[in-house]
């Protein structure tokens, strides 16, 4: 823990205590006086009402007080809103990236994750912008309200100072998705911040499972831990078949083995009830997790990590995790519905929405990805992702080819269409 740092939270709510606090007194003030105003200086007892012609030391005071009021407040905002931009030295960097509508956070080491993952007592400076639109970065337990601005980086610090789960919002809307736009910061021990930093990405090669990408792209992996160590949530080492206690809402206590009905109860909700010892934080996943992707966390919890060549980093499971952590799902289906772009149900192998109707295989997916409008032929709202590697473009390559009836002949030479240079 650091002491000294300035208390950003207790700040903010010293300012908003004296600005309520001013604004209680002068409506109970105004109030009273109104109310002695008309009883004492009703028609009956003044059926003839006196003439003023100003009091010298009435104006002042009414030009004074508010004038000092004013300024007491404009000092105490300010004195905050520099607490809040003024990072101490130390503070542990994270570049926080908005988009269509997800969050993606990158630590020093480059590790990103779909989650924001802290450790307890220590500064954390964000680094803020987006990759679209504006958007807000929002999150009310830290009194964090920060606009994240295309081409442009925004700044804020904050601290945590005991383990939790808190949320975060985006303030501005944004779009058809804006609602869905949810993430968190997991304040977690030195040494589970340490460990997770040092983890493998979901995404990376020798990844072991599509269950445990799932995991990680969900951001499940912040709150529960797989080597057995205590977090948020439970670990999830061993969990299959093992027992647990449920405190229903109404505090009653029922034991549950963990099988195939109880964990999907437990990941999709409704839930019976929370594992004792734990707090109620973890939201459920119904209409967020398909059918298959519930069937692939399963297995993954029942059999471990499982060497076979969905686990590859090329994978079709790698490519939905990729997609679902750059925020593509936001924008694109997989289940043939329309959002803000195309589905990505038969999409590869069939005909683009581009200006040259050219077909989508990998080299048409290459284009688009380092250049939109430009392959398109038109403007769109989809950003460029140049930084993903050949091996993400090829994950998402064979996620989409995955959902599609037309892939068979993708590829085939002469498919191209005229692909962007």
């Amino acid at each position: 823990m650091e002491p000294k740092l300035v208390n950003v939270v207790q700040e903010v709510d010293n300012t908003f205590l004296l600005i309520f606090g001013i604004s209680a007194a002068l409506l109970i003030g105004i109030t009273i006086a109104m109310i002695w105003f008309v009883v004492r200086y009703s028609r009956k007892r003044n059926p003839n009402p006196a003439t003023f012609h100003g009091n010298f030391w009435a104006e002042v005071v009414w030009i004074v007080v508010p004038t000092l009021l004013v300024l007491g407040m404009f000092y105490s905002g300010w004195h905050s809103y520099r607490a809040l931009r003024d990072a101490p030295e130390g503070a542990i960097p994270v570049k926080v990236l908005a988009r269509m509508w997800s969050w993606s956070f990158e630590y020093e080491n480059g590790k990103k994750s779909p989650v924001l993952v802290v450790p307890v007592g220590k500064a954390v400076r964000l680094d803020l912008t987006s990759s679209d639109v504006l958007h807000g970065f929002y999150a009310p337990a830290f009194r964090l309200k920060i606009d994240t601005v295309p081409g442009m980086t925004t700044h804020g610090w904050f601290r945590a100072d005991k383990p939790g789960e808190y949320v975060i919002f985006c303030s501005v809307y944004c779009g058809l998705q804006h609602t869905k736009m949810l993430s968190s910061i997991t304040a977690v021990s030195q040494e589970e911040y340490d460990a997770f930093l040092a983890e493998k990405s979901a995404l990376a090669p020798g990844a072991a499972s599509p269950g445990k990408i799932l995991l990680d792209a969900k951001g499940c992996l912040g709150c529960h831990s797989l080597d057995g160590s205590p977090g948020v949530g439970p670990s999830l080492k061993g969990v299959w078949g093992g027992k647990a206690t449920l405190v229903t809402p109404g505090k009653k206590e029922i034991n549950v083995t963990y099988d195939a009905k109880t964990l999907t109860m437990m990941i999709m909700g409704p839930r019976q009830g929370v594992v004792k010892g734990f707090e109620p934080s973890m939201p459920a996943y119904a209409g967020q997790i398909s059918a298959e992707e519930l069937q692939q966390i399963l297995d993954f919890l029942e059999h471990g990590d499982k060497p076979d060549e969905s686990a590859s980093a090329s994978s079709p499971a790698a490519g939905r995790a990729l997609a679902d952590a750059q925020g593509c799902l936001g924008c694109h289906s997989s289940d043939g519905s329309e959002l803000a772009g195309p589905s990505f149900k038969d999409m590869y192998g069939a005909k683009s929405t581009a200006k040259d109707k050219a077909v989508v295989n990998r080299a048409f997916l290459d284009a688009v990805l380092r250049d939109p409008s430009g392959r398109l032929g038109r403007s769109s709202s989809m950003p460029p992702f140049p930084a993903l590697t050949e091996e993400e473009r090829a994950a998402l390559a064979a996620y989409l080819e995955s959902l599609s009836a037309h892939a068979a002949h993708a590829d085939m030479p002469g498919m191209d269409h005229g692909a962007h240079k």
